[in-house]
């Protein structure tokens, strides 16, 4: 039986690597073994995810210090050499492109062992994003690619990258989103106050992304001051948010907003369901942007540039930048289908964004792996 070590971090990285935990347990071929690294006082996998998928307790957890990000890629890159020192697996699957699974790349490539890529070859083509360093480097350190898009092929071959060692398994986010949400329908919708289903914009930031400036943040407001007076907006308060704005000395001026509505952070199974019932999604992160397409919601992006461009060729997401009259035209569109080209209409799934990419990647490892 083949020994696989699991690895992931934060939440992007736990979603792709749960179905997939799954899907080995389930072949009986294997014997999957799971490691996460996560910051102290921050659960390693949350309890939807576990519950869904049967991960249960990690084998191993690597509790990472506050510090600098070179210092918690060193702690984590020392406790990954003696967990895998210690199991010896027949292969190191890498999820994701955070820190965590770059230190996994390098330390596994240094002890010598087999590394395969999951969601590998995507590519923003932003090298000033450290995320995008962690997927170069990744990629070149992994002798398995599994990719989530045909761009991700078309990275790898390009180059250089052999094409019989890459697999084309599709996007193993959608599975995790299919099984949560099967899951959560047994589970009632969070109800807040004035919150109606398909009667609200969801607006998603990153605090320490391009709103951790002043100008972008008075661009927001701005915005939502004009929208709120045709949809509620709903935000999810993202960690550091607050913070932030005492910093640029605008207190609660999102809260004050009539229309905006700010909630605590939800569970990642409730998020999903508010993105369900959303009538679009506006935000400054790449998380979601597949949820979003496969649930035929109207993402608006505010990025130059997107890893997967799936989600902008074929599906609903749409790159505005920090245009704001852009951005103001697109809602508009978005909440009058009648009057103008809806942005969903000509939107699909992308291929393999089926729920069934692990079962994918499965069979591709037992052809590669088989003695």
């Amino acid at each position: 039986m083949k020994k696989l070590l699991l690895t992931a971090g934060g939440r992007p990285a736990t979603l792709l690597l749960a179905p997939l935990y799954a899907a080995l347990k389930n072949n009986g071929n294997y014997k999957p073994v799971v490691m996460f690294a996560a910051p102290e006082g921050v659960e390693p996998i949350n309890a939807d995810l576990a519950a869904c998928f049967g991960i249960g307790e990690a084998s191993h957890t690597i509790m990472l210090p506050k510090g600098t990000s070179v210092e918690q890629l060193a702690s984590a890159m020392t406790g990954m050499e003696k967990i895998m020192l210690s199991e010896q697996p027949d292969l190191v699957l890498v999820c994701g492109s955070d820190n965590v699974a770059l230190g996994a790349a390098i330390t596994a490539a240094k002890l010598g062992l087999p590394v395969a890529a999951v969601d590998a070859g995507l590519r923003s083509y932003e090298r000033s994003d450290a995320v995008e360093v962690n997927r170069v480097v990744i990629d070149a350190m992994a002798d398995f690619h599994f990719v989530s898009e045909h761009s991700g092929e078309y990275n790898l071959i390009n180059e250089g990258v052999a094409d019989e060692k890459v697999f084309y398994s599709g996007n193993l986010i959608v599975d995790s989103l299919v099984g949560l949400m099967e899951q959560a329908n047994d589970r009632d919708v969070p109800v807040i106050p004035g919150i109606k289903p398909k009667k609200y914009a969801l607006l998603l930031l990153n605090p320490a992304g391009r709103f951790s400036e002043k100008e972008a943040l008075e661009m927001m407001l701005r915005l939502l001051t004009e929208i709120s007076n045709g949809i509620t907006v709903l935000m999810p308060l993202a960690a550091g948010f607050e913070s932030l704005m005492q910093q640029h000395g605008m207190g609660d001026s999102f809260s004050e907003i009539e229309g905006v509505t700010i909630i605590e952070p939800p569970t990642h199974t409730d998020l999903l369901k508010l993105l369900r019932d959303s009538m679009l999604l506006l935000t400054d992160i790449e998380e979601m942007q597949s949820e979003a397409t496969v649930m035929n919601v109207p993402c608006l992006t505010i990025m130059e540039s997107s890893s997967r461009p799936a989600t902008i060729e074929i599906g609903t997401n749409v790159l505005v930048g920090l245009d704001e009259d852009d951005i103001k035209s697109r809602i508009h569109d978005i909440l009058h289908p009648g009057l103008h080209q809806h942005i969903t209409s000509r939107s699909k799934i992308p291929e393999k964004w089926d729920g069934a990419a692990a079962g994918r990647v499965v069979a591709v490892l037992d052809r590669v792996l088989k003695d």
